[in-house]
């Protein structure tokens, strides 16, 4: 009788660490899961869906341009951005300089944006900077500007070009027959056109 007894409560002991023990481990488990999450399966709760978002990084582009004889110099560098809350937007610093000494002159630039293959689908205008003689007055200015772009059109974009020089009425030409290029670029890639320039 007293070894039935005995055994009896040896096995009912053994049978509380196992479910002690047991119950343990899988606490120490949920413990170190992160809330709402856990991987492999479900747990029973709802959990937040996760959503990937694409990021395009932004593009940087830079260019000097400086005249024949080396007295007028222009420096631009550009940074476009292509996802995100700022896609479309460009930023950019001219710096314009003369080693003339006693006539000034003016400088323009204006960029372009090109896909994969060098199709043109934006343009900004042109952007003008005057600089005195070096006996004169101001002979070396730093400008910052920006443009913006639909983002569409930016999440497009695969490089850009800066073209830059002595501003004259050509560069305003030019302005203008890339502007009519865009338009038509814009229509064959189904891309949507700015609100100016373009006819809708």
């Amino acid at each position: 009788m007293m070894k039935t007894w005995k055994g009896k409560l040896l096995t009912f002991m053994l049978a509380a660490f196992t479910l002690f023990a047991a119950t343990s481990s899988v606490s120490a488990r949920m413990s170190e899961d992160p809330v709402g999450g856990g991987t492999g399966g479900s747990t029973g709760g709802s959990t937040s869906p996760s959503y990937s978002v694409q990021t395009i990084p932004s593009l940087t582009t830079e260019a000097e341009w400086q005249s024949s004889n080396g007295g007028r110099y222009m420096y631009t560098r550009a940074t476009l951005q292509r996802s995100g809350a700022l896609a479309g937007q460009l930023d950019v610093v001219t710096r314009t300089k003369n080693n003339v000494k006693l006539t000034g002159f003016t400088g323009g630039v204006f960029l372009l944006l090109r896909t994969a293959d060098g199709a043109v689908i934006g343009v900004t205008d042109q952007q003008k900077f005057g600089v005195d003689g070096q006996w004169i007055g101001r002979y070396d200015r730093t400008d910052y500007w920006s443009w913006s772009f639909d983002p569409q059109v930016a999440a497009a974009t695969a490089y850009m070009e800066i073209i830059q020089q002595h501003s004259a009425k050509e560069l305003d030409d030019q302005v203008a027959y890339w502007q009519r290029t865009v338009c038509g670029n814009l229509d064959r890639l189904g891309l949507p056109k700015p609100p100016y320039g373009c006819p809708q």
